[in-house]
């Protein structure tokens, strides 16, 4: 049986990627809904017996510390000596520049679903209505093959793309589950998720579209 033992005075955060599978992951599984609990905190919590009673009510603490080891070794969560504090955004004024840090060519758009765009850095004005329409057309055919493109084709990735000869990202398109509220992000050129701004913006759309009866 393997040792597993919680490091004193550790804070768990959510890494980019971390931030990343727990926004395009299934939907049943227990290391995303983890990572989204936290991400429904203004801050990241201290790891102690405490928040791992909270956090795991009905699992063995065996299992509890397991989980957390292997989230950590695959780079979804790690321990801080300070705590992060959740963004506090305003849509209109501090999201669209921190979607323009999520591109290497300072563009992307936020959109729904249904096609209505929430936020834009960088895209033409009059392409933008155009453009979210797009974006939520690509999420409806990701959402109709992801079974087989996961299960089949074992790609484990949500994100399309319009490539060119050398198969680069120009256009790009993310799929973004909150709870139950579906986006899509657009980037042109290549994305640059691995970064705290990108754990900044899920964090804050987790806090803005999760039901808060889920809050830990």
């Amino acid at each position: 049986m393997s040792n597993y033992s919680l490091v004193s005075g550790r804070y768990v955060t959510v890494t980019p990627s971390g931030a990343y599978y727990a926004a395009t992951g299934s939907r049943d599984d227990a290391a995303q809904n983890l990572i989204e609990a936290l991400l429904r905190l203004q801050k990241s919590p201290l790891l102690d017996d405490e928040l791992l009673n909270r956090l795991f009510p009905k699992e063995p603490r065996l299992n509890a510390l397991e989980l957390l080891y292997r989230m950590q070794s695959v780079g979804w969560i790690e321990g801080k000596n300070e705590p992060s504090v959740a963004p506090e955004l305003n849509m209109e004024i501090d999201v669209p520049p921190l979607l323009g840090k999520l591109s290497d060519e300072s563009c992307a758009l936020l959109s729904d679903a249904e096609g209505f765009y929430l936020a834009n850095f960088g895209f033409p004005h009059e392409l933008v209505e155009e453009l979210s329409v797009l974006a939520a057309e690509m999420a409806s055919i990701n959402h109709r093959h992801q079974l087989m493109v996961r299960n089949n084709l074992r790609i484990q990735s949500s994100g399309w793309a319009t490539v060119d000869a050398s198969g680069n990202s120009q256009l790009g398109y993310w799929p973004i589950q909150i709870s139950q509220q579906a986006f899509v992000l657009l980037i042109k050129g290549s994305p640059t998720f691995n970064q705290q701004g990108f754990t900044n913006f899920i964090w804050w759309l987790v806090r803005r579209y999760s039901k808060e009866s889920q809050v830990v």
